[in-house]
């Protein structure tokens, strides 16, 4: 079970690609059958990679490989690195505080207002909930990639 908590979202986006290829596929393929109508396919793709993205960034934050400035992190040493880590920190988590706040406001008002897709008739807040939940999993791997612990077992000595 932690070795799925570890790599929840890469096992998710894995499979969600597996599906989004199938499904664009069958789409595809439906278009040259008259008979044969999957137009729901690009709606349900649509909305898989929405979560795809989002779970993405957070993935991408745990391994500390998301798009930085590596180049000016490197030049600094000593207390301007430690400085600018924790500057850098206190930004992402800002911006995440806003996508969570923005992002519940998002949900609770496709909820209030019963929002639908318009092929499928889905919810819309299944699909916006994906801001929210993958600002509060990405602040969890932030803090789980600084600290070097991997659900609850330290996985790097002199990390503080």
């Amino acid at each position: 079970m932690k070795k799925f908590l570890d790599y929840f979202e890469e096992y998710v986006c894995a499979l969600g690609l597996v599906v989004m290829t199938i499904l664009t596929f069958l789409g595809v393929l439906s278009r040259k059958l008259p008979q044969v109508n999957l137009s729901w396919t690009m709606e349900l793709v649509t909305t898989i990679f929405v979560w795809v993205c989002a779970l993405a960034a957070a993935a991408a934050f745990k391994t500390n490989s998301h798009m930085g400035f590596g180049y000016l992190t490197d030049k600094l040493g000593g207390k301007a690195k430690l400085a600018h880590k924790i500057l850098r920190i206190l930004v992402i988590f800002a911006n995440y505080a806003i996508w969570i706040w923005f992002g519940s406001q998002m949900v609770m008002g496709q909820i209030s207002k019963g929002l639908v897709t318009p092929v499928m008739a889905t919810p819309g807040w299944l699909i916006g909930l994906a801001v929210p939940f993958s600002a509060v999993l990405t602040i969890a791997r932030i803090l789980q990639e600084q600290f070097g612990y991997d659900f609850g077992r330290h996985i790097r000595e002199g990390k503080a």
